[in-house]
């Protein structure tokens, strides 16, 4: 607070300096395969040893992934009305990690010889039934959902749709109670607890990010 009583910026809002890192602490070793899912998701996991660069101690890690770490795409589909505040598509998905259901974005993996637009706009159709063109799609960043534990790449897709869109036709038994809910309502439902998806979540803060920019 200066001397008129105004509270003051503490923080700066010029972007970052560069950020120069240091070496990796860990030396990878080696690296073998020690499960493989026969169909499916192709779920793998992979053993990692790497030596400490400053001590000589030696650590195992485990990563999964699935398709090999082939790019994925969670959808934030944004319906923009006249006279009315941005509506974003949500539906319920039931799942086995957690036994529970929850309240994501529509998202899915990556085909073979499909690129990232190519993902979101077919896992969209194939979830919701909302058929979409390229041009509606803008990916605005990649992200990982666990760097800890997880070898995977998503893309954080954007999908402007007219106001005329209506109620999503369920296109397969991943999700149901899908539907359109206002800005302000989405916000709440994440004060409160109520969408505890990770990658919802990220993907969110990432939409919010971006439009607060855009308007800066």
């Amino acid at each position: 607070m200066n001397a008129n009583g105004n509270m003051t910026e503490r923080h700066s809002t010029k972007p970052n300096e560069p950020i120069v890192d240091d070496v990796p602490p860990l030396i990878i070793q080696s690296e073998r395969e020690v499960f493989r899912e026969k169909g499916g998701a192709d779920f793998t996991v992979t053993e990692t040893i790497a030596t400490v660069r400053h001590t000589g101690a030696q650590l195992q890690f485990h990563v999964a992934s699935v398709r090999n770490g082939k790019t994925g795409a969670v959808c934030v589909v944004q319906k923009n009305g006249k006279d009315e505040p941005p509506a974003f598509l949500i539906a319920r998905h039931w799942r086995v990690s957690t036994k529970q259901w929850a309240w994501e974005f529509p998202r899915g993996m990556e085909l073979k010889d499909e690129d990232t637009l190519g993902t979101a706009i077919r896992e969209l159709r194939e979830e919701t039934g909302i058929q979409v063109s390229r041009n509606q799609v803008t990916i605005l960043q990649h992200i990982h959902a666990d760097t800890g534990v997880l070898r995977d790449d998503i893309a954080v897709a954007r999908i402007l749709v007219p106001d005329s869109i209506g109620t999503p036709q369920y296109g397969d038994w991943e999700l149901t109670n899908a539907r359109w809910v206002a800005e302000n309502t989405l916000r709440c439902m994440i004060a409160s607890g109520e969408i505890t998806d990770g990658i919802t979540l990220a993907a969110w803060a990432i939409v919010q990010s971006h439009n607060l920019h855009q308007h800066q």
